[in-house]
């Protein structure tokens, strides 16, 4: 799987990056792109047909015959492949041992099984709440549903999150060109989320996209302070930023607001109209937006909404089969008011209309979530 990944992260790069860049050395991007490659073709492929032992065995070993055709071509380096494969080893028996998130048998292991077991049905969100949340991640899950093992390499899916990510970061540690602050932050982004692997737990369908936002702020940082990049190599790396931030809204819509990041980067560029002309050709944008489609698409057929639980995106009175609106409306509240410390585990704030609006909320928050996860962080 490791490596099938690795090999569709090559075909991206070779059919809808070739033009923008040399060759990318940095496996662990490269691995990502696999990734968001695989969101692509599940999602596509979700439509026609479920993804049980037949399908998923010729995405795999597909990926994998590239990945072997290329390595023996020798246009793999093979300094950065034996980093991939060390923290494949190291963090491989926190893999085995690690429980499940909290949130797996609610909603990742019955939207994963029913990927794989069924194609596209329609209304699935009137059935539990569960199957009102949409998740790239998930769809990329059912790809790893294979013989012998069945379910039970579902969590494969995060655990490749941060090999690739934790390559990424140590191989462009190293990389020469790197600004020193850069290097520093890398450095100390590397060891930060080192240590929170020791609650594998917590890699639920939220540090994903933590790890692909910060991989496109990395980049974005990159291409401001580093004044010896050529207008080309700028334009590329909006281009990536942008391109993994699509991945990270498509595994939680809430990472929209991160679209600062390539927004940010745009306003440094000095040449903005060539800029948007390379980043809008129909091979580099292309993904990108199949991605976006995707997503409202499995929103809508799930619940009848666009953007889940925006109820002004909503269908509710088109189609039979959509959530009823008193429903999504109830359950944005609930979200908003969860976000900003209304509700959680064992307690539950009165009036919570007044309590999420204007900046109501804002001290509770501070003494909840904020100080309190710090606290209990640091000890």
């Amino acid at each position: 799987i490791l490596f099938s990944v690795q090999g569709y992260g090559l075909i991206f790069r070779n059919f809808f990056l070739i033009n923008a860049k040399e060759k990318e050395d940095n496996l662990g991007i490269i691995g990502i792109y696999g990734l968001f490659f695989l969101s692509i073709i599940s999602g596509i492929s979700y439509i026609f047909i479920n993804h049980g032992y037949i399908h998923n065995l010729v995405i795999n070993s597909l990926g994998f015959i590239y990945f072997i055709y290329f390595f023996l071509q020798k246009k793999i380096n093979n300094r950065n492949l034996l980093i991939v494969i060390i923290f494949f080893i190291i963090l491989f028996s926190g893999f085995l041992i690690g429980k499940t998130n909290e949130d797996f048998p609610y909603y990742h292991l019955p939207n994963s099984l029913q990927f794989s077991e069924q194609k596209l049905q329609f209304g699935l969100g009137n059935l539990n709440h569960g199957f009102k949340h949409f998740s790239s991640l998930l769809l990329i899950n059912s790809l790893f549903y294979l013989p012998f093992v069945k379910f039970y390499l579902f969590n494969i899916t995060n655990f490749l999150f941060q090999i690739f990510f934790f390559s990424f970061l140590f191989i462009y540690l190293f990389e020469k060109n790197s600004s020193n602050f850069n290097k520093n932050f890398i450095a100390l982004t590397l060891l930060v989320f080192l240590a929170k692997f020791n609650r594998l737990a917590e890699y639920g369908v939220d540090i994903p996209g933590q790890f692909l936002v910060l991989i496109s702020f990395i980049i974005s940082l990159e291409t401001v302070l580093n004044k010896r990049l050529d207008d080309n190599y700028r334009n590329y790396n909006s281009l990536i930023s942008i391109i993994l931030l699509t991945f990270a809204i498509s595994t939680k819509f809430a990472y929209s607001i991160y679209a600062l990041i390539p927004l940010f980067l745009f306003i440094n560029l000095k040449n903005k109209k060539k800029s948007i002309f390379f980043i809008l050709k129909i091979k580099f944008f292309l993904p990108i937006l199949i991605s976006i489609l995707l997503l409202i698409f499995f929103n809508f057929s799930s619940t009848g909404c666009l953007i889940y639980p925006i109820s002004i995106t909503c269908f509710s009175n088109t189609f039979d089969w959509s959530l009823n609106l008193d429903v999504v409306q109830y359950m944005n509240l609930h979200y908003e008011a969860w976000a900003k410390a209304g509700k959680g585990t064992g307690f539950n704030l009165e009036n919570l209309p007044h309590y999420v609006s204007g900046l109501n909320w804002l001290g509770n928050w501070l003494e909840i979530y904020f100080f309190n996860s710090w606290t209990y962080k640091l000890k």
